[in-house]
């Protein structure tokens, strides 16, 4: 496998783990609008810095450990299992 097929990879485990967290947020927002706006911050930096542009990241490490503490936090289990489904798939990556 070649550099650019295994960057369309990391490419697409990110992209698939921005849309778990983006489900996340949506579900927070829908079952318990208002709470844990810092958490939901976090939340969304994390989907800007996975997704592409200017903000990328590279390497994922810092998410996976603020995406595990901030699922601790969540008290919407549905959204605490969209955000530990992110951590499996940027998990399996490093």
């Amino acid at each position: 496998m070649d550099r650019q097929q295994k960057l369309n990879l990391l490419r697409s485990d990110y992209d698939q783990a921005a849309r778990c967290l983006q489900h996340a947020c949506d579900l927070m927002d829908r079952q318990a609008p208002g709470k844990m706006r810092a958490t939901l911050d976090v939340l969304r930096l994390a989907i800007r810095r996975l997704s592409p542009g200017d903000h990328f990241v590279g390497d994922a490490a810092a998410e996976i450990t603020v995406l595990r503490h901030a699922a601790d936090q969540m008290p919407v289990a549905d959204a605490r299992t969209e955000i530990l489904k992110a951590v499996a798939v940027l998990r399996d990556r490093f």
